[in-house]
C-alpha cells in the first residue's frame, strides 16, 4: 500500500455533480406535485387468483359428472336444470338455453325453467323471446322476480312503458319482499 494523496475533485467537477443532484431533486419534486394533481395516472394492478382457474376446472368437472348422470337418466329435469344453472354461471348462455329447452320439453309446466329461459334469452339479447318466457313463467306460477324482469324488458328494451307499469304496479300491490317492491315503485316513479 502506498500513502498517495487522495485527489480532490476540481471546482468544475463539484459544480457538475451539484447540478446533477439538483436536477434529480427538481424531477422528484415536480413528479410528486404532478402525481398529486393527477391521481388518475396511478395504475391499479389486480393480482389474479389461481383459485379462479381452479374453480372453473372444478365447475367443468362437476358439469362433466352431471352429464354422465344425465346419460343414465336423460329426462331427469333436476339434473338438466342444474347443468343449465352451471352454464349460466359460466356465462355460456347458448349452452344453458339448450339444456333449459330440453328441460321444458320434459316438463312443460315448470315455471322456474321458463324463468331461466327468460334470463338466458335476455343475456343473449333476444329480448322478445325473454319477455315471452317470463310471461309463460307467470302463467304457470306467480313470481314477483319474473314480473319485475318482464317489466324491465317491456320498459327499457321493448318500448312498452304502459305495459311495464302494469307489471310494476302488480308487484307493489303483491306480497313481494320489501326490496323488490321498492325497486318496482322506483320504476313507477322514474317515468
Amino acid at each position: 500500500m502506498t500513502n498517495a494523496p487522495i485527489k480532490q475533485p476540481t471546482s468544475v467537477a463539484k459544480i457538475f455533480i451539484a447540478a446533477i443532484l439538483l436536477g434529480f431533486a427538481a424531477m422528484l419534486v415536480t413528479s410528486g406535485i404532478y402525481r398529486t394533481k393527477n391521481p388518475n395516472l396511478t395504475k391499479v394492478v389486480q393480482v389474479r387468483k389461481e383459485e379462479s382457474g381452479q374453480a372453473q376446472n372444478t365447475n367443468a368437472a362437476h358439469i362433466a359428472d352431471l352429464m354422465g348422470k344425465l346419460k343414465k337418466d336423460p329426462n331427469n329435469v333436476k339434473l338438466i336444470e342444474e347443468i343449465a344453472q352451471h352454464f349460466m354461471e359460466d356465462g355460456e348462455f347458448s349452452q344453458a338455453r339448450k339444456f333449459i329447452q330440453r328441460g321444458i320439453a320434459a316438463q312443460p309446466n315448470n315455471a322456474h325453467l321458463f324463468y331461466m329461459l327468460g334470463m338466458a334469452n335476455f343475456k343473449l339479447q333476444s329480448f322478445k323471446k325473454a319477455a315471452s318466457a317470463f310471461e309463460t313463467s307467470l302463467t304457470i306460477a306467480e313470481d314477483p322476480s319474473a314480473r319485475y324482469n318482464l317489466g324491465v324488458l317491456l320498459k327499457y328494451y321493448l318500448d312498452k312503458p304502459a305495459e311495464a307499469n302494469e307489471q310494476f304496479e302488480k308487484i307493489v300491490n303483491s306480497s313481494a319482499n320489501k326490496e323488490l317492491k321498492a325497486a318496482a315503485q322506483k320504476e313507477l316513479n322514474d317515468k
